[in-house]
């Protein structure tokens, strides 16, 4: 949902959210029948449980309009879809089933039913995971076995203790949570920024945001001056490009004369010589920990 813009969908914004959310499945309709049950048998206090938040979220969340306004004041479009969250959806369905079963359970043939009816109606309405076959990990990290190899690759090149690199939108996110001794030239909010509103001219030429030229090229695929490319790995500190083997933007950077310092089966890791080498450091922050008494 990180990749949806309010400015481009306009009051359709929020159902593409929802289908997002819902990744196929049928568990919103189910929390809204939920809801329903509650209302018309329900007690009061369990009225009072769940109805309150329900109605809100009608009226603020799932409205179109609302992120629309909201968009107006602040970017709602990198945590807009945390709103989801704080609906109980599993638990609504789930009092409401157990509701079910109970009511019909004085007849224990009709328990049982209603049961095994319920069970069809959740497995129906819902994605089978292994629906595509049951898949190992590659290793303990739940990673792509070729991010662990890019990650070798860099470290066996570079002499740098923490090398800078620039990496496509899914390594990018991913690099970050696997290995964090490689710094990358964007961090995570300027990555979804450019994917959702884009990288113009007047970003791509500024002196003052390299970083934009870099998600121009790596990020959304633009061919721009070789020059200012290289300038902006220079000023940016960055010396490794990671990027698909067979797309357009390999090329480039073979073009623009960058080194290929390895490659994986899908992926090659480009080495840019730094004229002015960076090194990057970690902050000591043992000063502070002592001062508070942390330090042991």
């Amino acid at each position: 949902m990180q990749t949806l813009n309010v400015t481009d969908a306009g009051f359709s914004y929020i159902f593409k959210c929802a289908g997002y959310y819902g990744q196929g499945t049928l568990y919103l309709l189910l929390y809204l029948a939920a809801l329903v049950l509650v209302a018309v048998k329900g007690k009061k206090r369990e009225r009072m449980i769940f109805l309150p938040q329900a109605v809100l979220a009608l009226l603020t969340v799932f409205n179109p309009v609302f992120p629309v306004l909201l968009d107006r004041f602040f970017d709602v479009n990198k945590e807009y879809y945390r709103f989801f969250w704080l609906l109980p959806v599993i638990t609504a369905i789930s009092f409401a089933a157990v509701n079910i079963v109970f009511d019909l359970s004085k007849s224990i043939v009709r328990g049982v039913v209603a049961s095994l009816i319920l069970i069809c109606i959740f497995a129906a309405a819902g994605n089978f995971i292994y629906e595509d076959g049951y898949g190992r990990i590659e290793n303990i990290y739940q990673m792509p076995g070729e991010l662990l190899q890019v990650c070798d690759i860099i470290h066996a090149d570079t002499k740098a203790a923490y090398p800078k690199a620039m990496a496509e939108y899914d390594y990018s996110m991913q690099i970050r949570q696997y290995d964090a001794s490689i710094i990358l030239a964007c961090d995570r909010e300027q990555y979804i920024d450019a994917v959702t509103k884009g990288v113009d001219s007047d970003m791509i030429h500024s002196d003052e945001n390299y970083e934009s030229r870099l998600l121009a090229v790596v990020g959304c695929s633009l061919r721009i001056d070789a020059g200012a490319f290289l300038e902006a790995l220079e000023n940016t500190g960055t010396e490794y490009v990671i990027v698909t083997k067979e797309s357009d933007i390999a090329e480039f950077c073979e073009e623009a004369g960058l080194k290929k310092a390895g490659s994986t089966a899908n992926h090659a890791v480009y080495h840019y010589e730094m004229k002015e080498p960076k090194e990057f450091e970690l902050a000591d922050y043992r000063p502070v920990w002592e001062m508070q008494g942390f330090a042991r």
